[in-house]
């Protein structure tokens, strides 16, 4: 009789109640075994993408705060089904950006290309105070994963990218994403940076322009 090969049940992953209670928690003597639990609940290989606003402080100068929040919103509510539709997470909508987590690099890229050709589609034929464009940075590595919410250095990176770094209507990788999707997609190398005291080789991502 052939027995049914078992398979291992993933470990449910933290809260962020849950994981600043056992922080809290934490100390000399129970750290290693405090952080062992949390490591086997919460670490996780993620790719991370951030999207920023491109000509917040112009355009709320010179249209008010109010026009560029509904233009903004009017565009979130269509790009966010989009990053979602590739398999993203939506973390968080805090100001005017968007923090959202992959479990694939491939369906990150395609997700941000995905949203500047909608973009770009959008904002063809109207007025500046009726446009809108964001900045893409994406990142990949081990983080802390909870339910709600993730923590780690490439995070930090990701971030950095999409909020400061990248253009407006530019895509930026770092050089571990270039290297897992550079097959499927065109990247070329735009410069080196240090972010934190780590050399971060940075990539651009190109995607044709829709023409209508």
């Amino acid at each position: 009789m052939a027995t049914k090969k078992r398979t291992a049940r993933k470990p449910k992953r933290l809260t962020s109640e849950q994981f600043f209670d056992r922080l809290r928690k934490r100390n000399k003597r129970n750290a290693v075994r405090v952080d062992k639990e949390i490591e086997e609940l919460s670490l996780d290989d993620v790719t991370v993408m951030m999207v920023d606003s491109s000509g917040f402080t112009r355009k709320t100068h010179a249209y008010g705060i109010l026009q560029f929040l509904t233009i903004m919103t009017h565009c979130y509510d269509k790009i966010i089904p989009r990053l979602e539709a590739r398999g993203g997470i939506t973390l968080s909508r805090n100001a005017d950006n968007i923090f959202a987590l992959f479990e694939k690099p491939d369906d990150a890229v395609r997700a941000a290309i995905d949203m500047q050709q909608w973009l770009h589609k959008w904002n063809k034929g109207k007025s500046d105070a009726e446009q809108y464009s964001v900045c893409i940075g994406i990142n990949s590595g081990t983080v802390v994963r909870l339910t709600d919410n993730v923590y780690g250095d490439m995070v930090n990176i990701a971030a950095k990218l999409g909020e400061d770094v990248a253009a407006k209507d530019q895509i930026l990788v770092t050089g571990i994403v270039a290297e897992q999707v550079g097959k499927r997609f065109n990247i070329r190398y735009d410069h080196t940076i240090e972010i934190g005291k780590e050399v971060v080789a940075l990539h651009e991502v190109q995607y044709e322009v829709p023409k209508a």
